[in-house]
């Protein structure tokens, strides 16, 4: 961002994504987003590969709610490390 003189405004104006989404994820207060489209595009815009920032986990095809309910009671997607991102679905 700083190389293209932009602010996490003008990154996520650029991205199409919502500014707040990138203010989380500089400011660290969120480090993964809801969409693989949206850290694709913030990859795009800046340049880089997907694999630089986000690292990409893929469903399982079973819910959240089930997932929970397994035998370890920890849940699928808390087993996720911190800063991958959910595949649409997952």
């Amino acid at each position: 961002m700083a190389l293209r003189g932009w602010s996490n405004r003008g990154l996520a104006e650029v991205a199409g994504c919502a500014p707040g989404t990138i203010d989380n994820l500089v400011s660290g207060r969120t480090q993964s987003v809801n969409r693989i489209r949206t850290a694709k595009r913030i990859c795009l815009a800046l340049d880089v590969p997907l694999e630089v920032f986000f690292v990409s986990v893929a469903s399982s095809g079973t819910s959240y709610a089930r997932n929970r309910s397994s035998k370890t009671g920890v849940s699928r997607k808390a087993q996720r490390p911190r800063g991958e991102v959910a595949e649409p679905g997952g």
